[in-house]
């Protein structure tokens, strides 16, 4: 999703980098910002703070968000291992941040169908903690798979929030339960978060070409609708077999 500050007001333009579809942690950044449509620089070769996980921050005033505007470009140039690379990034400043304002349960109220079809997975732990389930069968699914998701453990008829997911172990990482997890059956319900920023990318590609800016949106919620049906169908899409079946 693009980024997106309020006019006249501080925002900070943050960003990962990447080599071989994995974050890395350069030894510098700058980053120069350029008006819109044009090489006119607001900000210059200014240098990025970078955080322990790789995150390159950078703190833009409310005199370099003074102005509306559809696709500011930051040019972030990095150092990583003896190399010099650069990324192009473009974000809007607003009137109004253009943000999120669906969640899981908006989803499965549309189609709840979704609840049981590839969405849940049930399994037995082989071993595990107060705050992991731990299952083998589980490294077919990808990292974070289950992250934002739920995590139930019939023994216990608990319910809590799953924090990550390693797919090379099949670790489930969870808020703590009341007692250690142990062989016990589970259902993991996975989250729809990744198809709800994919919805929303697309919504914003939407009010592009149709000439509608995002950074003239008022209110948010005016979107509402929208954003849930492209949710949903971003959801639906990967349950598709064949034309005769129910998706």
């Amino acid at each position: 999703m693009k980024q997106q500050f309020m006019v006249n007001l501080s925002g900070e333009f943050q960003t990962y980098v990447y080599e071989s579809n994995r974050r890395i942690i350069p030894s510098s950044a700058k980053i120069t910002v350029y008006n819109p449509g044009t090489a006119t620089e607001i900000v210059t070769d200014a240098l990025m703070t970078i955080g322990a996980d790789g995150l390159l921050s950078y703190l833009l005033t409310p005199t370099d968000n003074a102005t509306t505007g559809a696709n500011y470009k930051g040019v972030v140039t990095y150092d990583y291992n003896g190399v010099t690379y650069s990324v192009t990034l473009f974000y809007d400043v607003v009137r109004s941040l253009l943000f999120q304002v669906i969640s899981d349960s908006d989803i499965t109220a549309e189609l709840p169908q979704l609840t049981e079809n590839g969405w849940r997975v049930h399994g037995t732990a082989e071993s595990g903690t107060l705050t992991t389930i731990v299952d083998g069968e589980l490294t077919r699914y990808d990292d974070d798979c289950f992250t934002g998701g739920t995590a139930y453990l019939a023994g216990k008829d608990e319910t809590r929030e799953v924090t990550a997911f390693i797919s090379s172990t099949g670790t489930v990482t969870t808020k703590p339960f009341s007692g250690a997890v142990s062989a016990e059956a589970y259902i993991l319900t996975r989250s729809f978060t990744r198809e709800i920023e994919r919805a929303f990318e697309k919504m914003e590609a939407m009010l592009v070409s149709a000439g509608k800016r995002p950074e003239l949106i008022l209110d948010p919620y005016d979107l509402r609708e929208l954003h849930i049906y492209l949710a949903v169908a971003e959801a639906v899409k990967g349950l598709v077999i064949d034309g005769e079946s129910f998706w």
